[in-house]
């Protein structure tokens, strides 16, 4: 996951800069230091997982209101919410390139170094709980993951090769790494082919994005093709809205032409039954172009909470599901039966909140050591971008 949050620096200084190497055509764009809305939703998007992932039995036993059990089971949107912010983040921070073979190189390992160590973690964390759980808590029987699953978890392959996932979040990572890995390609690809010029054609980048967006809506709404479950091109559609409205808020496309394009694939989604998406997607898009747009009401999203959430996201999307499950049955199971919805209704926020404490703990031990190294990545990049993380 990619993170917008950094720390905030006086208006008078980096509140707003012009943005070098503009296109030609395009008027400069300023770029804020920090988006404090795009930190909030990412924030609020990984706690509604973490709400999700609570057992249906334990909200029952908690006897949660109707409103509130909703808002659970629709806590997994939190995944598209994710995606979109990906392809907007990533978008801004690569805006100007330069767009070579050395520039994908290091990309990639910036990212990998960056993602990597939490990832690595979580597997570890999960096939040590599976395992102690098994062997002294009476749980239920856990397979081990053998040789194979691991090294395709640490590739993030494992969906591609149609492996089960050792924790239920893993299958997101795998997608975002295609994410990123195709857009850079693309990018020097047609930067490579294009007559030796500094910067690819607009028709052509544009040609590739339309085809792309047209063949992930096609393939999600199961019209064309059957691809295994881990192909990112089943939800590429969500992180190309993401690209796209960063296009659009830095006035590198026209209005016409993003309203065009999100009708005809929210009109595409939505005959195909993902109306939910839709929505989810389009609310996406609106808040991160005001975050960047409008820093009058970017404001609304510096709130200390959201913006801690926002801080310990991918820790807390990483580690979760090793932590609110078990913990959310063990309690059922020893409690359930014995004691009245009002200490079942506190055991349930005891959980979450005991969830986001070691979330912090980890992101602390393991994910920042993690970025600060990644700044270290220099080969073929320019310095990293006050947005990028």
């Amino acid at each position: 996951m990619v993170r917008a949050s950094l720390k905030a620096m006086p208006a008078s200084q980096a509140e707003l800069r012009r943005v070098q190497g503009t296109p030609p055509g395009v008027e400069p764009t300023v770029v804020r230091q920090r988006l404090a809305l795009v930190d909030a939703l990412r924030g609020i998007a990984a706690l509604a997982v973490v709400l999700f992932h609570v057992p249906n039995e334990f909200r029952r036993a908690a006897g949660i209101p109707a409103w509130m059990d909703w808002i659970f089971q629709h806590g997994g949107y939190g995944v598209t919410v994710f995606f979109v912010l990906s392809g907007f983040v990533i978008t801004m921070s690569m805006r100007n390139g330069p767009w070579t073979l050395r520039y994908l190189v290091g990309f990639v390992a910036r990212r990998s170094v960056r993602l990597d160590p939490p990832y690595w973690t979580a597997i570890a964390l999960e096939v040590l709980l599976g395992y102690v759980g098994m062997r002294w808590l009476s749980a239920k029987e856990y397979p081990l993951p053998g040789v194979r699953d691991i090294v395709a978890h640490l590739t993030y392959t494992q969906g591609i090769l149609g492996l089960p996932q050792i924790s239920d979040v893993f299958w997101t990572l795998c997608f975002e790494i295609q994410f990123y890995v195709g857009l850079v390609a693309t990018l020097v690809i047609a930067t490579s082919v294009w007559m030796g010029k500094l910067a690819p054609s607009r028709y052509v980048l544009g040609f590739v994005f339309m085809a792309l967006l047209s063949l992930s809506v096609l393939v999600r709404n199961e019209w064309i093709l059957d691809l295994a479950p881990g192909t990112g091109l089943i939800r590429v559609e969500e992180f190309l809205v993401g690209v796209l409205c960063f296009l659009w808020a830095s006035n590198r496309v026209s209005t016409n032409v993003t309203a065009g394009v999100l009708v005809a694939t929210a009109s595409a989604r939505i005959v195909g039954g993902g109306a939910a998406d839709v929505a989810v997607t389009w609310a996406a898009f609106a808040l991160c172009a005001i975050s960047y747009k409008r820093p009058s009401l970017d404001r609304f999203g510096r709130f200390k909470v959201l913006q801690f959430l926002g801080g310990i996201s991918y820790s807390l999307y990483l580690f979760h599901a090793s932590i609110v499950g078990r913990a959310s049955s063990l309690l059922v199971s020893r409690m359930g039966a014995e004691v009245g919805q009002a200490t079942m209704l506190l055991a349930l926020v005891v959980v979450v909140l005991a969830t986001v404490a070691f979330a912090w703990v980890m992101c602390i031990l393991v994910e920042r050591p993690a970025l600060h190294l990644s700044k270290r990545v220099t080969f073929g990049l320019r310095p990293r971008l006050s947005n990028e993380s």
